[in-house]
């Protein structure tokens, strides 16, 4: 769905997936129009949705928290944590590697659940608080709620399913007693898929037999996310494996074709992306690497202007989210593959271009190690 970036928080960068608007303005509207005016009647129309506005950004606050407690202890245990990205069904930390251990994987599980109960009992301590100061009802209320959305979310994330924290907290216990990292993510990653059908299957019931339509929906639909997340995270972590170990230089496409950064649109069309297979080239001047150029970068620029505008004006710099070295595993080439929008990574040796990795080029490497086993 794309993605964009809000700012930074002790060095973490957190971005808001497009997705997050939809779970924000249904919790808007589920509060604003509902539970509000059912729990606390008589208040104006007015004064619930900002309480519903206010609920949800809180909310959120409390789960980019939740998550910059994973990311802290991450960074502690040496593991690159790129950023934080919050989504239609809370947030993630963004790392480039997993635990190396069960223990670390044990702390950097807990720490979540820990901090949501810490503002849980945060978020109650105001409700009280402002109970005993005659704060205005719609403060003290929003606190209560907030205080029980945490408690909540730290439940709910205890729950043993990967890839929740409660799922990694079991696959670092069974990772421990057995030594096998692999089958400990399967049983964990079975226990998601587990979990995610069971809501499903609460939530029909809900809906069929009480009725309940509201939280029949809510537990379809995040029991449909979380097994999917489970199988999704359990492939992730099969496909880190299997390149663990494995250098750049083995997947890249070499020597690739490259283009001067001074050819207009219209030639760099007809002679190259009309005339070749390929949809980017690499961008190259003197020897130097200056970026890549892609068709769907050409495509935003409108026809009328492909004779004046060149590939320069067009190609994605060559910065460090496009580059890797021959010698980068594969694993953070994967990294850096999902975090760009060409989708296509440079490999540059001292400077000079040495071939060009696509997902396609992963894809066709893990396709041959995988005949070869």
């Amino acid at each position: 769905m794309g993605s964009f970036r809000l700012g930074s928080i002790l060095g973490f960068e957190i971005r808001i997936d497009f997705s997050w608007f939809i779970i924000f303005f249904l919790i808007l509207w589920t509060f604003g129009s509902a539970v509000f005016p059912n729990e606390l009647p008589g208040l104006s129309t007015t004064t619930y949705y900002i309480m519903g506005t206010a609920g949800a950004l809180l909310f959120f606050a409390s789960l980019i928290a939740h998550e910059l407690s994973h990311s802290l202890v991450a960074r502690t245990k040496d593991i690159p944590v790129e950023g934080i990205t919050l989504f239609i069904f809370g947030g993630i930390a963004r790392t480039r590697m997993d635990a190396e251990t069960p223990v670390d994987e044990f702390q950097i599980a807990g720490i979540g659940p820990v901090t949501s109960l810490a503002l849980a009992g945060l978020f109650y301590t105001v409700e009280w608080l402002g109970g005993v100061l005659g704060w205005p009802t719609a403060v003290t209320a929003l606190a209560g709620y907030l205080g029980l959305w945490n408690l909540a979310l730290a439940i709910f994330n205890l729950l043993p399913g990967f890839p929740l924290d409660g799922g990694r907290l079991f696959r670092s216990i069974a990772w421990y007693f057995t030594d096998d990292a692999n089958r400990a993510t399967r049983w964990a990653s079975n226990g998601g898929r587990g979990l995610g059908l069971a809501l499903v299957a609460v939530g029909v019931a809900l809906i069929f037999f009480i009725g309940d339509l509201l939280n029949g929906f809510w537990l379809i639909f995040i029991g449909w996310f979380l097994r999917n997340a489970a199988e999704s995270s359990y492939q992730q972590f099969l496909i880190r494996n299997a390149l663990g170990g494995v250098q750049a230089r083995h997947a890249m496409t070499r020597d690739p074709e490259t283009v001067p950064p001074d050819i207009s649109l219209r030639e760099l069309v007809d002679e190259h992306f009309m005339a070749r297979r390929f949809h980017a080239y690499p961008v190259v001047e003197g020897g130097s690497t200056l970026g890549l150029v892609t068709l769907a970068g050409v495509k935003e620029v409108p026809r009328e202007e492909w004779e004046t505008k060149t590939a320069r004006d067009v190609m994605t710099p060559a910065d460090e989210a496009l580059v890797v070295a021959p010698d980068d595993g594969l694993t953070d080439v994967v990294d850096k593959l999902s975090g760009s929008d060409s989708r296509r990574v440079l490999v540059l040796d001292d400077g000079e271009l040495a071939g060009l990795i696509t997902g396609s080029d992963i894809t066709a490497w893990l396709r041959k190690a995988k005949e070869l086993s």
